[in-house]
């Protein structure tokens, strides 16, 4: 096979896995895929701290035809704020990080942080700008972990702006309409609200390994779903909502979630994104849940 002329590759660190989907703009395909289980360490806080060895391992054997790698970490432990700036405002990047160190626990030195113009909910008069603030330990570690395996971060963006972006690229005609992105692993579950391309708001919570049976679950995202529709104001049956991460890789959770909130269904990374791995279909729909974030964050490299 040809090496493409520009590749990426995305990273998605979970607590038990890692996934790598590396793909081609040229093509506008993924062409390499890897998932590999993480040695369990409860010592070991943060994602990069348990898949260093993992991943060293996982290069040594899986053909990078690039360094560049975009990667994701954890939304439930950033700022994320949207901030409206009067049109008259000349200092616009001032007036931001005085907003955002209002949010702040520490310094604003001690974080990264990034913003853009959104024209989704602006009010009249004002700009609306959507921030995101992250602590520069998390940021900085995890560069630095790619680095010492000799790869390159091109992008550290937040997990579920990846999910925003494989739903884009593959489900065009529900952007829309108002969509919750359901990411369920075995002791967290993410939730992320977006509507016309933009995101409107995100939570997360966590449980037990167990302790949910498929029905409590698919109760608790229903409410979750419902709370979000509140404070946006929309309908739940106007909602349309899809599930990712490995807990959907159980069919009895899948199958709660379709029966109780109609219309649900399983997030299809490679819908309309190519995906040219080798791999037998009824192999690669089993391993879907788990290639969500990877895929969402590869296909950055189209920006």
């Amino acid at each position: 096979m040809k090496t493409p002329s520009r590749f990426i590759s995305g990273l998605d660190i979970q607590k038990n896995y890692l996934s790598v989907a590396q793909y081609s703009p040229v093509e506008n395909a993924v062409l390499l895929l890897a998932i590999q289980p993480l040695m369990s360490d409860e010592n070991r806080i943060v994602p990069w701290e348990r898949a260093s060895d993992d991943l060293k391992e996982l290069k040594s054997r899986f053909k990078f035809y690039s360094a560049d790698i975009i990667c994701s970490v954890p939304s439930e432990y950033a700022i994320v704020k949207y901030i409206g700036v009067e049109k008259q405002e000349t200092d616009i990047e001032d007036f931001i990080e005085w907003e955002l160190s209002q949010q702040l626990i520490g310094p604003l030195e001690d974080y990264f942080y990034d913003y853009q113009e959104s024209s989704f909910r602006g009010a009249d008069g004002l700009r609306e700008y959507l921030a995101v603030a992250y602590r520069n330990e998390i940021v900085t570690g995890y560069s630095s972990m790619l680095k010492a395996v000799k790869l390159n971060p091109l992008v550290v963006d937040l997990d579920v702006f990846a999910l925003i972006n494989v739903f884009e690229a593959n489900y065009s005609e529900f952007i829309g309409k108002p969509t919750v992105l359901v990411h369920g692993e075995g002791e967290k579950t993410k939730l992320v609200f977006t509507h016309d391309g933009h995101y409107l708001d995100s939570d997360y919570f966590e449980y037990g390994y167990g302790t949910f049976d498929p029905q409590m679950y698919a109760e608790r995202i229903y409410s979750e779903i419902s709370r979000f529709c509140a404070l946006n104001g929309c309908s739940e049956k106007s909602v349309a909502t899809f599930l990712t991460g490995s807990l959907f890789s159980q069919m009895e959770y899948v199958d709660s979630m379709k029966g109780l909130i109609v219309g649900s269904e399983i997030l299809h990374p490679f819908r309309k994104v190519g995906c040219r791995v080798g791999v037998d279909d009824e192999k690669l729909m089993s391993y879907l849940p788990q290639l969500s974030i990877a895929v969402g964050l590869a296909l950055r490299g189209n920006d």
